[in-house]
């Protein structure tokens, strides 16, 4: 049985590690980090290193959102929240886990033609931000894209700087900029464009279907929302287990009122798949506020939109926080994408169930959701 948490994976992906670099400083003086058993970006700008790994420590420092720290080592401690008492060891004290995205810190050999049909890719460092052009001149768009997060790549196009713009504006995680991806976002479709060698592109292979040769009818996930935990069945065999985080109710800071997005109990049946969403919704402010670019392995299992998929902006599972979906980490998310029925297909954005088949659990998978 496979007991995955985000750390385990981030591990578990996390190439050999490259140089850190400072903020203002340049690619060769950067100074290599000891033993980092991976790298952390930070949620929210006050986020609190302490001195030793309980709430109540001494203030080391405050960090700004998007900082990205070396993590050297994982503590389980007494103190924390009651569902997250997992702390992270830094250069100069300790983090709780709920302040940092693991990430991974990756730079890749760019692909130089994307084909006819393009390609599935993966930001695959801690962040970076999309460009109105393929150039470092060009104006930043709306989007800072995340660590984990997918995108299709529907064009490969050469640079428009010279070497000596390139040289003066490296990137922030290296990697070079002669080749910039075209993204398909499908709320700006070919609007944005990253630096090719900051995302790493998803293999075929990696939509294959996991236990094809399972009887459609022998596989059911199962969520506890008291438990805040999903475990996946191949029969009355438990195969997969992780730690969620469900929806919950919000209070809206303009109105007062609290809307509730609580994941709704029932049967329920997968219908609908693809490898990554944009998902948004409501104004700025409202407790329905929320505009996600390419949200990774989105598996929806109610005609009202809940899905399980993975998470960028929050790393804090065991706890109801989300607007109504399956909140799991990005190689959870992978793993019941592809383990559920219907499978996807690598060159399909979408693949969704005819609706006379959307309650037959031989063509998508069961799904039942108990309070506990």
């Amino acid at each position: 049985m496979l007991k995955l948490s985000a750390l385990l994976m981030a591990r578990s992906i996390v190439p050999p590690l490259p140089a850190m670099r400072p903020d203002g400083e340049d690619a060769e003086n950067a100074v290599p980090q000891r033993n980092a058993i991976f790298y952390g970006r930070v949620f929210q700008t006050g986020a609190l290193v302490r001195k030793e790994p309980n709430v109540k420590a001494d203030k080391v420092r405050a960090l700004r959102r998007d900082d990205v720290l070396p993590i050297y080592a994982e503590l389980q401690t007494d103190s924390g929240s009651a569902h997250n008492k997992t702390w992270y060891q830094v250069d100069d004290g300790y983090m709780h886990s709920a302040l940092v995205q693991p990430v991974s810190w990756q730079v890749n050999r760019p692909r130089t033609d994307a084909g006819e049909d393009g390609f599935w890719a993966e930001v695959s460092v801690p962040f970076v931000d999309a460009r109105a052009a393929p150039s470092v001149k060009a104006p930043r768009a709306r989007y800072r894209y995340y660590s984990s997060a997918v995108f299709k790549v529907i064009k490969v196009v050469p640079t428009l700087d010279p070497p000596e713009v390139r040289r003066a504006n490296p990137l922030p995680f290296g990697g070079d900029l002669d080749w910039w991806y075209q993204i398909e976002d499908e709320l700006f479709p070919g609007r944005y464009f990253v630096p090719a060698s900051q995302m790493r592109p998803i293999s075929p292979a990696e939509f294959t279907p996991l236990s094809p040769d399972v009887d459609p009818l022998q596989k059911k996930i199962v969520v506890n929302l008291r438990e805040q935990r999903m475990v996946a069945y191949e029969g009355e065999r438990e195969v997969f287990t992780a730690r969620v985080a469900t929806g919950t109710t919000f209070k809206d800071a303009t109105t007062g009122q609290v809307a509730n997005f609580t994941t709704t109990p029932g049967t329920w049946y997968v219908y609908r798949k693809t490898p990554s969403q944009h998902m948004h919704n409501g104004a700025i402010g409202s407790s329905r506020s929320f505009d996600l670019p390419g949200v990774p392995w989105v598996s929806y299992f109610t005609a009202s939109g809940i899905a399980f998929h993975g998470t960028y902006w929050h790393n804090d599972y065991g706890i109801p926080r989300s607007h109504g979906c399956v909140n799991l980490t990005p190689e959870a998310a992978k793993w019941v994408w592809r383990w559920t029925m219907p499978p996807n297909e690598y060159s399909e954005r979408y693949t969704t169930l005819p609706a006379k088949a959307r309650r037959d659990p031989a063509q998508g998978t069961t799904v039942i959701v108990q309070r506990g």
